[in-house]
């Protein structure tokens, strides 16, 4: 369907424009056929200084071309603007006081163009489009968020349960070709110390990740557990307000259910944390069963291998603001949609697809 990084366009939308004064530097960058964090590194490189030194408001996808904003700590706008690299344009570069944060946007807008399909899908496709638009796309990560072997998530919860020899395992390949310079780190750090105290070898925002693909996954399941009704309240659920992001408990969900039907509030799920606001009644215990059902308790999400896990809670659907639906060349389509921070463009299209509109 998606046969070129053309086809794939994302946009990020800025949360604040730079105060043009400050330490760090924004720039925003348009790159082709590279992850965010490959990027990064590339761009490190090129400035002989630390990955570490980097912010960014959200992770892109590879297979696409994006435009994002980075962020840089004691580098000058005027050579940031001379990094030249084929699949890296810099764009425009600008002082600003502190770090770019993660979920520091607005959103993303995409414009993707499916191939090899026939016009008279069309129709089909605007409606199911429009459908969910008005009741709310599955709020769910995407697969990227779970690495390219699918395993992130569990490698995050060997970590939450302290599984050290199940983390070695997934960190180590069978086959040689697929050792990677953190694999072998790993291995030299195992020569001389316990799997416990060798894991921390990887890098913090390896761990990080792999943590928040675990938190990733348990959200999923409640999700998955609660569809089709993803968008009714129940009485005990932590409902968020979409206008700011406000959580609240709900105590008579048939009370508050004319605000979500209206998309101003919706369901949540939760990113179990330390911090995390708990829901009551059957909701709580459907949310903690998960975490019994894997062995793991709650107050293991305080602090593991150094990171901390605040948690909070996600909104059980996204607000899809649809743009276009049009016809391109002989056989293709193209849709134009804006998705909140946090969404996952590929999620809407397995949504498309699933309404079997071919």
């Amino acid at each position: 369907m998606i046969k070129e990084p053309e086809d794939f366009i994302v946009e990020e939308l800025p949360l604040y424009e730079p105060a043009q004064t400050g330490t760090h530097t924004f720039f925003a960058i348009r790159k082709r056929n590279l992850s965010t964090l490959a990027a990064i590194n590339r761009i490190a490189r090129d400035l002989q200084i630390r990955s570490q030194q980097f912010g960014y408001a959200g992770l892109k996808d590879k297979n696409a071309v994006t435009t994002q904003v980075l962020s840089v700590e004691g580098v000058l706008p005027a050579r940031v603007l001379r990094i030249e690299h084929p699949d890296i344009e810099v764009l425009w570069a600008e002082r600003h006081p502190h770090k770019l944060r993660a979920g520091h946007l607005r959103g993303n807008r995409f414009q993707i163009t499916l191939r090899d399909i026939p016009h008279d899908a069309l129709p089909r496709i605007e409606s199911t489009m429009q459908r969910l638009a008005t009741e709310g796309v599955p709020n769910r990560f995407g697969a990227q968020r779970f690495g390219n072997k699918n395993d992130s998530h569990l490698i995050g919860k060997a970590f939450v349960k302290a599984d050290w020899e199940a983390v070695v395992r997934y960190m180590l390949p069978d086959d040689a070709l697929q050792v990677d310079d953190t694999a072998r780190r790993l291995q030299r750090e195992l020569a001389k110390k316990s799997p416990e105290k060798a894991v921390l070898c990887i890098p913090h925002r390896l761990r990080k990740l792999f943590l928040s693909a675990y938190q990733a996954f348990l959200f999923n399941r409640v999700l998955e557990m609660r569809t089709p009704c993803f968008g009714t309240l129940l009485d005990g659920d932590i409902a968020i307000k979409h206008e700011n992001g406000a959580p609240f408990l709900v105590t008579e969900a048939t009370v508050e259910q004319p605000r979500a039907d209206a998309f101003e509030i919706s369901p949540s799920g939760p990113i179990f944390g330390y911090k995390m606001r708990l829901p009551t009644g059957d909701v709580l215990a459907l949310e903690t069963s998960l975490l019994s059902d894997d062995g793991v308790r709650f107050e293991a999400f305080r602090k593991v291998v150094g990171i901390r896990l605040p948690g909070t809670r996600r909104p059980l659907r996204m607000l899809m603001q649809l743009h276009a639906v049009s016809a391109v060349d002989d056989q293709g389509v193209c849709l134009s949609f804006t998705l909140p921070a946090g969404g996952y463009a590929t999620v809407v299209l397995e949504e498309l697809f699933a309404e079997n509109i071919l």
